[in-house]
Protein backbone atom coordinates (compact mmCIF):
# COMPACT_ATOMS: atom_id res chain seq x y z
CA UNK A 1 0.00 0.00 0.00
CA UNK A 2 1.46 3.35 -1.07
CA UNK A 3 0.92 5.86 1.73
CA UNK A 4 1.50 9.60 1.85
CA UNK A 5 1.48 11.97 4.81
CA UNK A 6 0.45 15.54 4.04
CA UNK A 7 2.05 17.96 6.49
CA UNK A 8 -0.20 21.03 6.46
CA UNK A 9 -0.13 24.36 8.23
CA UNK A 10 -1.20 23.56 11.81
CA UNK A 11 0.33 20.08 11.68
CA UNK A 12 0.02 18.73 15.25
CA UNK A 13 3.02 18.19 17.52
CA UNK A 14 1.80 14.60 17.95
CA UNK A 15 -0.22 12.48 15.56
CA UNK A 16 -3.20 10.19 16.31
CA UNK A 17 -1.44 7.21 14.71
CA UNK A 18 2.03 8.40 15.73
CA UNK A 19 4.65 10.15 13.62
CA UNK A 20 6.98 7.33 14.63
CA UNK A 21 4.92 5.01 12.44
CA UNK A 22 5.89 6.84 9.24
CA UNK A 23 7.80 4.23 7.24
CA UNK A 24 10.83 4.77 5.03
CA UNK A 25 8.74 3.90 1.98
CA UNK A 26 6.01 6.41 2.89
CA UNK A 27 5.94 9.76 1.14
CA UNK A 28 6.02 13.07 3.00
CA UNK A 29 4.26 15.89 1.18
CA UNK A 30 4.75 19.38 2.59
CA UNK A 31 1.78 21.66 2.00
CA UNK A 32 3.02 25.26 2.15
CA UNK A 33 3.86 26.12 5.79
CA UNK A 34 3.65 22.44 6.68
CA UNK A 35 7.25 22.30 5.49
CA UNK A 36 8.22 23.97 8.77
CA UNK A 37 6.96 20.93 10.71
CA UNK A 38 8.88 18.65 8.35
CA UNK A 39 12.00 20.70 9.07
CA UNK A 40 11.46 20.67 12.87
CA UNK A 41 11.11 16.89 12.78
CA UNK A 42 14.36 16.61 10.82
CA UNK A 43 12.62 14.86 7.95
CA UNK A 44 12.98 15.15 4.21
CA UNK A 45 10.06 15.74 1.86
CA UNK A 46 9.13 14.09 -1.40
CA UNK A 47 7.35 17.20 -2.67
CA UNK A 48 6.53 20.76 -1.61
CA UNK A 49 3.16 22.01 -2.85
CA UNK A 50 1.35 25.32 -2.47
CA UNK A 51 1.46 29.03 -3.16
CA UNK A 52 4.04 29.46 -0.35
CA UNK A 53 2.32 32.60 0.91
CA UNK A 54 2.79 31.59 4.57
CA UNK A 55 6.10 29.68 4.44
CA UNK A 56 9.29 31.18 5.86
CA UNK A 57 11.60 31.46 2.78
CA UNK A 58 14.60 30.52 4.92
CA UNK A 59 13.02 27.12 5.63
CA UNK A 60 12.69 26.46 1.90
CA UNK A 61 16.45 26.91 1.48
CA UNK A 62 17.02 23.72 3.50
CA UNK A 63 15.28 21.63 0.81
CA UNK A 64 17.00 22.62 -2.46
CA UNK A 65 16.62 19.20 -4.10
CA UNK A 66 12.97 18.59 -3.22
CA UNK A 67 10.54 19.04 -6.14
CA UNK A 68 8.62 22.30 -5.70
CA UNK A 69 5.13 22.51 -7.20
CA UNK A 70 4.24 26.17 -6.81
CA UNK A 71 0.79 27.59 -7.50
CA UNK A 72 -0.54 31.10 -7.84
CA UNK A 73 -1.99 32.69 -4.70
CA UNK A 74 -5.21 33.56 -6.53
CA UNK A 75 -6.79 30.18 -7.29
CA UNK A 76 -10.00 28.26 -6.68
CA UNK A 77 -8.51 25.29 -4.82
CA UNK A 78 -6.83 25.33 -1.42
CA UNK A 79 -3.22 24.22 -1.22
CA UNK A 80 -4.29 21.01 0.51
CA UNK A 81 -6.78 20.15 -2.22
CA UNK A 82 -4.08 20.65 -4.86
CA UNK A 83 -1.71 18.46 -2.85
CA UNK A 84 -4.33 15.71 -2.59
CA UNK A 85 -5.02 15.82 -6.32
CA UNK A 86 -1.27 15.60 -6.95
CA UNK A 87 -1.13 12.52 -4.71
CA UNK A 88 -3.90 10.93 -6.77
CA UNK A 89 -1.81 11.44 -9.88
CA UNK A 90 0.98 9.51 -8.13
CA UNK A 91 -1.41 6.60 -7.39
CA UNK A 92 -1.19 6.66 -3.61
CA UNK A 93 -3.72 4.35 -1.97
CA UNK A 94 -3.67 5.89 1.52
CA UNK A 95 -3.49 9.56 2.50
CA UNK A 96 -3.12 11.03 5.98
CA UNK A 97 -3.67 14.77 6.37
CA UNK A 98 -1.82 16.02 9.45
CA UNK A 99 -3.69 18.95 11.01
CA UNK A 100 -4.42 19.89 14.62
CA UNK A 101 -7.86 21.32 13.67
CA UNK A 102 -7.18 24.24 16.01
CA UNK A 103 -6.89 26.92 13.36
CA UNK A 104 -9.65 28.66 11.42
CA UNK A 105 -13.00 26.87 11.36
CA UNK A 106 -13.38 27.46 7.63
CA UNK A 107 -10.04 25.76 7.02
CA UNK A 108 -11.11 22.75 9.10
CA UNK A 109 -14.39 22.49 7.17
CA UNK A 110 -12.46 22.76 3.90
CA UNK A 111 -10.34 19.77 4.94
CA UNK A 112 -13.53 17.77 5.47
CA UNK A 113 -14.67 18.87 2.00
CA UNK A 114 -11.34 17.59 0.69
CA UNK A 115 -12.03 14.18 2.27
CA UNK A 116 -15.49 14.12 0.75
CA UNK A 117 -14.05 14.93 -2.68
CA UNK A 118 -11.69 11.96 -2.38
CA UNK A 119 -14.44 9.63 -1.17
CA UNK A 120 -16.67 10.49 -4.12
CA UNK A 121 -14.01 10.68 -6.82
CA UNK A 122 -11.60 8.00 -5.56
CA UNK A 123 -13.71 5.67 -3.36
CA UNK A 124 -11.00 3.00 -3.08
CA UNK A 125 -8.47 5.40 -1.56
CA UNK A 126 -8.20 5.42 2.24
CA UNK A 127 -8.00 9.00 3.44
CA UNK A 128 -8.24 10.69 6.80
CA UNK A 129 -7.41 13.79 8.82
CA UNK A 130 -5.38 13.20 11.97
CA UNK A 131 -4.86 15.59 14.87
CA UNK A 132 -3.23 14.58 18.13
CA UNK A 133 -6.41 13.09 19.59
CA UNK A 134 -8.79 12.50 16.70
CA UNK A 135 -9.00 10.81 13.32
CA UNK A 136 -11.62 11.89 10.76
CA UNK A 137 -12.63 9.78 7.77
CA UNK A 138 -15.64 8.84 5.67
CA UNK A 139 -17.30 5.46 6.10
CA UNK A 140 -17.31 2.82 3.40
CA UNK A 141 -20.43 0.70 2.82
CA UNK A 142 -18.74 -1.84 5.12
CA UNK A 143 -16.28 -0.40 7.64
CA UNK A 144 -14.21 -2.31 10.20
CA UNK A 145 -12.66 -0.39 13.09
CA UNK A 146 -10.27 -1.08 15.94
CA UNK A 147 -10.47 0.69 19.28
CA UNK A 148 -10.94 0.01 22.95
CA UNK A 149 -14.01 -0.21 25.19
CA UNK A 150 -15.23 3.28 26.01
CA UNK A 151 -13.50 4.93 23.06
CA UNK A 152 -15.74 7.52 21.40
CA UNK A 153 -16.94 7.36 17.81
CA UNK A 154 -19.16 10.11 16.38
CA UNK A 155 -20.99 9.82 13.06
CA UNK A 156 -22.21 12.85 11.11
CA UNK A 157 -24.25 12.64 7.93
CA UNK A 158 -22.91 14.93 5.21
CA UNK A 159 -25.88 14.21 2.96
CA UNK A 160 -29.53 14.94 3.73
CA UNK A 161 -29.73 11.54 5.40
CA UNK A 162 -27.68 8.40 5.83
CA UNK A 163 -29.14 4.92 6.34
CA UNK A 164 -27.45 2.11 8.27
CA UNK A 165 -28.31 -1.58 8.19
CA UNK A 166 -26.33 -2.73 11.21
CA UNK A 167 -23.30 -2.56 13.46
CA UNK A 168 -21.32 -4.64 15.93
CA UNK A 169 -19.10 -3.68 18.84
CA UNK A 170 -20.80 -0.33 19.53
CA UNK A 171 -22.79 0.65 22.63
CA UNK A 172 -25.59 2.17 20.56
CA UNK A 173 -26.53 -0.14 17.66
CA UNK A 174 -27.03 1.34 14.22
CA UNK A 175 -29.40 -1.26 12.74
CA UNK A 176 -32.20 0.39 10.73
CA UNK A 177 -31.00 3.83 11.87
CA UNK A 178 -31.23 6.97 9.74
CA UNK A 179 -29.02 9.96 10.53
CA UNK A 180 -30.00 13.40 9.24
CA UNK A 181 -27.62 16.25 8.48
CA UNK A 182 -29.59 18.67 10.68
CA UNK A 183 -29.77 16.45 13.78
CA UNK A 184 -26.89 15.47 16.08
CA UNK A 185 -28.02 11.97 17.01
CA UNK A 186 -24.81 10.27 15.90
CA UNK A 187 -22.53 12.03 18.38
CA UNK A 188 -20.61 10.13 21.09
CA UNK A 189 -21.25 6.48 20.36
CA UNK A 190 -18.84 4.16 22.19
CA UNK A 191 -16.83 1.04 21.52
CA UNK A 192 -17.88 -1.85 23.75
CA UNK A 193 -15.20 -4.16 22.32
CA UNK A 194 -11.78 -3.85 20.71
CA UNK A 195 -13.28 -4.17 17.25
CA UNK A 196 -16.39 -2.68 15.67
CA UNK A 197 -18.07 -2.91 12.30
CA UNK A 198 -20.60 -0.68 10.56
CA UNK A 199 -22.83 -1.47 7.59
CA UNK A 200 -24.10 1.59 5.69
CA UNK A 201 -26.75 1.45 3.00
CA UNK A 202 -26.61 5.05 1.74
CA UNK A 203 -25.29 8.54 2.43
CA UNK A 204 -21.91 10.12 3.06
CA UNK A 205 -21.00 9.76 6.73
CA UNK A 206 -18.09 11.47 8.44
CA UNK A 207 -16.67 9.37 11.27
CA UNK A 208 -14.67 10.97 14.09
CA UNK A 209 -12.66 8.57 16.23
CA UNK A 210 -11.29 10.05 19.48
CA UNK A 211 -8.54 8.82 21.77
Amino acid sequence: MRRAYLFTNHSPSKLFSGYENIRLQDAVVAVDKGLETVFRQNRTANAIIGDLDSLDPQILQHFPKVPLIRHQTEKNETDTELALLWCMQQDFSELIICNDLLGRVDHALALIQNLLLLKRRYPKVQAGIESENQRLFFLDPETNLEGRPGQLLSLISCTENAVFTGSQGLKYPLANLTLHNHLSRGISNEFCAQKASIAKLSGDVLAILSH
